[in-house]
């Protein structure tokens, strides 16, 4: 899979006994080697080691997950791996070379899954964000009921939909097109306007994006959707770190022009900008949520799969919208075929099992 960079996994016992271990990868940082043992005289403390490398020696981010084993199979990655402490070993800002090196990781099992005991299979992944097409990753813990996921790390682009667009047969793209896109029709061919590749796909339906969706899991073989509301919130909102919502998708509970796309030409917009304009680069602030997410405050609405009523939720406010408007905690609503300027769209994807 082209945005989960790669992942290890071991078997251990609780108590702990023996280990064997697999990992395998894609582009990106590479995982190998991975071992885990308890450690002599602790509780149910686990040591996890791996070894990481990334050709371009970017910062990634690690984390930890585990599941039961019933039957040799894990159905699902639902155990908590949430006390863990490394340096330099674990979660963001894990720093790699193009040679592996090697990391440790310490889990406290016994304060996550006490007086739990049993098979269990870990995965460490890593990430390092990269590519405008990547999803994050936002792990299981204890504040929500909510398994790992997937997210985009960007609202869905011009770009990516007129792929779509030249992929589907004629009759499927005109229903789901509409002339005020920034993309051009030619006959049966689309063309994303010039200069308008990165920016934020707009005049797009909640059932638009559902046929997007349903479009990229066939192709990629992998269950694609919308968020669900709560899915979007924490994405946007949580920092398990701070133990606490911030008020707004970049880690802060204040707002002004240097920090998002809103409140319209008060703040010199026209318009939505690209996605992951405050990025951090050319002095700009790097506006992310805890788990990697931009433009989660701002920029456009964006679809979830939540029903009201009889339309769907919306959240995250426009480029228009002022403070309160672009709240992560707002929300709105709006029919499933409605389009407008403001509106637009990114997916999650299940953990792969």
């Amino acid at each position: 899979m082209r945005h989960i960079r790669t992942k290890g996994i071991v078997l251990w016992m609780v108590p702990l006994a023996g280990v064997s271990g697999q990992a395998w990868a894609q582009e990106g940082p590479r995982v190998e080697n991975v071992t885990a043992v308890q450690m002599p005289g602790a509780e149910r403390r686990v040591q996890i080691q791996y070894d990481i490398s990334d050709a371009d020696s970017g910062l990634c981010t690690v984390w930890v997950l585990a599941g039961r084993v019933v039957d040799d199979e894990v159905p699902a990655w639902d155990i908590p791996a949430i006390t863990l402490t490394g340096t330099n070993s674990i979660g963001p800002n894990v720093t790699t070379t193009p040679t592996p090196v090697r990391k440790t990781v310490i889990w406290d099992a016994g304060a996550d899954i006490p007086g739990i005991a049993g098979r269990f299979r870990i995965r460490v992944y890593a990430d390092d964000g990269n590519g405008m097409a990547n999803m994050v990753f936002v792990a299981q813990d204890a504040q929500y009921s909510l398994g790992g996921y997937w997210i985009d790390k960007y609202e869905v682009t011009n770009q990516r939909y007129c792929e779509y667009l030249n992929s589907v047969d004629a009759a499927r793209a005109t229903a789901h097109y509409d002339s005020q896109m920034e993309i051009t029709k030619k006959g049966s061919v689309y063309t994303v306007n010039e200069g308008r590749q990165n920016y934020p796909l707009r005049y797009v339906s909640y059932n638009d994006a559902v046929d997007f969706a349903l479009w990229l899991s066939q192709r990629e073989g992998r269950t694609y959707r919308l968020p669900s509301a709560d899915e979007w919130y924490k994405a946007a909102a949580w920092d398990p770190v701070a133990k606490k919502h911030w008020t707004y998708g970049f880690q802060r509970d204040t707002i002004d022009c240097d920090w998002c796309v809103y409140n319209g030409t008060s703040c010199g917009n026209n318009g939505p900008r690209v996605v992951g304009y405050f990025n951090g680069k050319d002095g700009r602030n790097d506006a992310r949520s805890y788990y990697g997410c931009y433009d989660m405050s701002g920029n456009l609405w964006e679809w979830t799969s939540q029903l009201s009523g009889s339309y769907r939720v919306i959240r995250g406010g426009g480029w228009y919208h002022n403070a309160n408007g672009c709240a992560c905690s707002n929300r709105d609503d709006d029919a499933p075929s409605a389009r407008n300027g403001s509106l637009g769209f990114r997916l999650v994807l299940d953990l792969e099992e």
